[in-house]
């Protein structure tokens, strides 16, 4: 996923830790091979191939039933976001060249020609799908829909499925890092809560602050570490679906703090957090994208609507000259524990 993952659980015996920590790698690796958009063998893969090269899109297009329940919870959010995630991105993406590896590419803007019909097909495509014991894909959509990319929304779904493991392994004490999107269950080893550090947005080589967690999902988005330049213009790695460009607004940053499943939780809470790595990974790149006050508005009047809980909290790093650190820290319910 582009990423470096760590993994730490706390057992009463090094075997057991590494046997763990082993399958933790498993399944991260399980779950970028099947819904990466570039492995050729993953199941996204070949349904973007499937949609660019088949013109009849009626017919089903058969899925896995975990890669089903993603897609529509990526479907959930963008709607309760109003676009402000889409995973639909993958051709735009592709067409400013973010994730190209090599560091020295000579990144130039899309070709209007192509790009702006690009857009527009974003802003009008919808996908429908269905669940049943196969899974399957309907497409009622345009003939050359855009490609579905599920890199914002990937990191938190794979932490989903570790939480799962990890419950079904009764460990309630661990700490998993997809890089911007975090597990933390139960306490540290010395019975403490995990403290999640926050790069500073300006300074990514010191942490600003951190955030006391037990049995949450913190997922960060922000454009301070992944861009691309242009003509001596840096440009981040989020993409703005309304517009096609990267995100460039008064935000340095956006943090989601979510309750994770864990195993000292009762069945019924466990079934509500259960996807809730996905909805903060998704969710802060929404915010993110909304900016400052579109963000605010958006928190004080989201929905808890039973297909996609938005129970969420959240710290926005705003953007303000002549503030001694070149921006201002907004927490919403979270406790941010500020560093010097």
């Amino acid at each position: 996923m582009d990423t470096i993952a760590e993994s730490t659980v706390i057992t009463k015996s090094d075997s057991l830790g590494k046997e763990l920590n082993k399958k933790i790698k498993e399944i991260c690796g399980e779950v970028e091979g099947r819904i990466s958009w570039t492995i050729e063998t993953s199941e996204i893969y070949k349904l973007n191939d499937y949609l660019k090269n088949h013109a009849d899109h009626t017919r089903p297009f058969y899925l896995s039933d975990e890669t089903v329940k993603l897609l529509n919870i990526a479907n959930n959010i963008k709607d309760a976001t109003n676009g402000a995630y889409d995973p639909n991105l993958g051709e735009i993406i592709a067409m400013w060249d973010i994730n190209n590896p090599d560091e020295n590419a000579a990144h130039k803007r899309p070709e209007k020609d192509d790009f702006y019909p690009a857009v527009e097909r974003v802003r009008q495509y919808r996908y429908w799908m269905s669940e049943n014991d196969v899974g399957i894909y309907y497409d009622y959509g345009m003939l050359f829909p855009p490609a579905i990319d599920l890199g914002g929304i990937g990191k938190g779904y794979a932490l989903d499925c570790v939480a799962d493991y990890l419950r079904g392994e009764i460990m309630q004490n661990a700490l998993v890092s997809m890089s911007s999107s975090i597990l933390a269950l139960g306490k540290n080893k010395s019975g403490n809560m995990w403290s999640i550090g926050i790069k500073d947005p300006l300074d990514t080589e010191r942490i600003c602050g951190y955030i006391s967690a037990t049995d949450k999902v913190v997922s960060v988005s922000g454009g301070y570490e992944r861009f691309i330049t242009i003509n001596g213009i840096d440009y981040c790695h989020i993409i703005d679906p309304e517009t096609g460009y990267p995100v460039d607004n008064d935000l340095l940053c956006a943090v989601v703090v979510m309750n994770a499943k864990s195993v000292s939780q009762p069945p019924d809470r466990q079934e509500r957090y259960r996807n809730n790595g996905a909805i903060s990974d998704a969710l802060s790149t929404a915010l993110y994208v909304m900016g400052k006050d579109k963000a605010i508005e958006f928190y004080n009047k989201r929905d808890y609507r039973s297909d996609t809980d938005l129970d969420f909290d959240m710290v926005l790093f705003v953007k303000k000259d002549g503030a001694p650190k070149g921006y201002e820290i907004i927490p919403v319910n979270v406790i941010f524990n500020e560093l010097d």
